[in-house]
């Protein structure tokens, strides 16, 4: 049996053709308390726009707010970085190569500035730091100091449904 909970709060029990009522009524009353966290979660999540119409539509936006935004915070790092692409993740809200590329989701043009620009800082620092060190966290500090509380406020979007 699996039990899965979508977005809003939806809870989906999927059973083999199989098992019997005795044994689904004693599967969920021993995942109560989980099926009850699962859902409080996800009801606080909030699903972006997503889809190939929709980055299409919002690619160039995003570009253009990531190089603005790129710009600005390298001015306090001064770090070198390869080609920045825009892309259309499910998972991630941004990426750096050992290259030093940088990948963003253009979902970023659907999340509060101050939350792009936490994606944008914590690439940034993966120029210096490919890894999440103290050391790594300190340069995200630099630019950000309340970067704990940028980041729990980012899980609360969901890329794609």
């Amino acid at each position: 049996m699996r039990l899965s909970v979508r977005p809003g709060g939806a809870v989906t029990l999927t059973v083999p053709h199989f098992v019997g009522v005795s044994t689904i009524e004693k599967f969920l009353a021993a995942h109560t308390e989980w099926i009850e966290r699962a859902t409080q979660k996800m009801r606080r999540l909030v699903p972006l726009p997503h889809g190939r119409k929709e980055y299409v539509a919002r690619r160039e936006v995003a570009r253009l707010l990531v190089h603005e935004r790129l710009a600005h915070w390298n001015s306090l790092y001064h770090f070198k970085h390869g080609r920045v692409a825009i892309k259309n993740t499910k998972t991630l809200w941004g990426s750096c190569s050992r290259k030093g590329n940088l990948n963003f989701s253009y979902a970023l043009v659907h999340v509060p500035r101050e939350l792009a620009d936490y994606v944008i800082v914590h690439e940034l620092c993966h120029l210096q730091e490919h890894n999440h060190s103290s050391r790594f966290w300190e340069l995200v500090a630099r630019a950000q100091p309340d970067y704990l509380r940028l980041r729990r406020s980012l899980r609360t979007y969901l890329l794609h449904k």
